[in-house]
């Protein structure tokens, strides 16, 4: 709230410096992290305690402050807290494994065209144990013409179609129950899945140039799980982040793992080429990229950036760098689950009438969020009204997250709208 009215309680400006400091030690020595974290105490990290959860970065903490030598750095309930977070992750990661493969294998026998994607499809250039990854679903690149033939076999394994959302089809499957933050990395009995629908068309030589005509079947303990190819996934990791930019979330882990796999592909030169002519095919694929590589440079500032990844950020329309530069560590170390800055991105990515209404309507919505639970057959009158109970609450924290982000939004914007009038004097 202090951050509204233009001031910064001490408290807020110490969990700012904490949370720079859990950034800046993926770069630094282990003497310079060290240092920088000897101000800080059990409250203190207390109080980003759901930042480092909802960032997706306190296993991949965890294992930094290990290869340092420097865990000690963490007070010991702390470490504790995490250590206990990555045994529950990795069995967590494990019950997701099985269940992709066990999919993977049923999509095959129906000869449907597909990739797994995200998750273990990140290791080892991203991801060097997927068990320090915070994966909540399960996601799957489908050729449109076997939709229906994948959903079917989704279905058979328990799911059921929650929602379709564009090229998207969303299933759920098992007991729903409200979302509980001192539960995120354990196994869950509810699990989430999601079948992306790809159309597939020839080019002028006749061939296929989407993404599954490009896929490359991988081991991975012993299953071959089709993956998209090395260049494929580095382009989507950054269409990913970027889409996530324009929405209210953004995992600061997204852009540490893209990162960790430009660095790991810096000198391939050739894997480069390929990457360059995917994003030019891909919708937004080129600005993407570059939004992505900038905002890696400008939180993992030793980040290794190769010729061609320099040309994409280069490339970027000003306002877009503009509004990276301005806000993207903002919206990376913000407490909140979400924000409505990416609605000052949106603008300047597509403007016009349409557009500018779409937009008032995101700023406060005049309808009811979707429900995060839902009833099961035989539900007792107990079990409903606690649920009844759980979206109510859900309602307020929305209506809530209305009002304070887009009083921030509305100042935000006044702030930009002036700085533009500026630049084109």
């Amino acid at each position: 709230m202090s951050r509204l009215f233009g001031f910064e309680s001490e408290a807020a400006s110490r969990a700012r410096r904490l949370k720079d400091a859990v950034l800046a030690c993926f770069d630094a020595p282990a003497q310079e992290a060290e240092e920088r974290f000897a101000e800080f105490g059990l409250r203190d990290w207390q109080r980003i305690l759901y930042w480092i959860d909802i960032s997706g970065m306190a296993l991949y903490l965890l294992d930094r402050l290990k290869e340092l030598g420097i865990e000690r750095c963490l007070p010991e309930e702390m470490r504790a807290r995490f250590e206990q977070n990555l045994v529950e992750n990795r069995e967590r990661t494990e019950a997701l494994f099985q269940e992709a493969a066990a999919l993977s294998d049923a999509l095959r026998r129906q000869e449907i065209s597909f990739a797994l994607l995200k998750g273990i499809t990140l290791t080892p250039e991203s991801v060097r144990d997927p068990a320090l990854r915070w994966q909540i679903d399960l996601d799957y690149l489908v050729a449109a013409r076997d939709a229906t033939a994948a959903r079917h076999v989704v279905m058979d394994f328990g799911y059921t179609l929650h929602a379709v959302c564009g090229n998207t089809m969303e299933f759920w499957a098992g007991e729903s129950s409200a979302p509980d933050m001192r539960n995120i990395y354990r196994v869950r009995s509810q699990r989430s899945l999601e079948l992306h629908m790809l159309s597939t068309t020839a080019g002028r030589d006749g061939k296929r140039q989407d993404r599954l005509a490009r896929i490359a079947a991988r081991d991975f303990g012993g299953a071959k799980i089709p993956t998209l190819s090395p260049a494929d996934i580095l382009v989507q990791q950054a269409l990913h982040l970027f889409k996530h930019l324009c929405g209210e979330h953004t995992r600061a882990s997204w852009v540490l793992e893209l990162r960790r796999h430009v660095e790991a592909r810096s000198n391939d030169g050739s894997f480069w080429e390929s990457v360059e002519q995917i994003a030019r095919h891909e919708p937004q694929g080129e600005v993407a990229l570059g939004a992505a590589l900038l905002l890696s440079k400008l939180m993992f500032p030793l980040a290794a950036v190769p010729a061609f990844g320099a040309t994409a950020i280069s490339k970027l329309p000003s306002k877009v760098r503009m509004w990276v530069e301005s806000f993207g560590a903002r919206v990376l170390l913000a407490d909140s689950s979400g924000n409505k800055l990416y609605l000052i991105l949106r603008k300047e990515l597509r403007g016009g009438r349409e557009q500018r209404k779409a937009i008032r309507k995101l700023v406060f919505p005049a309808h009811l969020p979707p429900p995060i639970t839902r009833g099961v057959e035989g539900e007792g009158l107990g079990a409903r009204l606690a649920r009844y109970k759980t979206e109510a609450y859900y309602v307020l924290m929305r209506l809530w997250f209305h009002i304070i982000e887009g009083l921030k939004y509305a100042i935000e914007l006044s702030r930009w709208q002036r700085r533009m009038t500026e630049i084109s004097r």
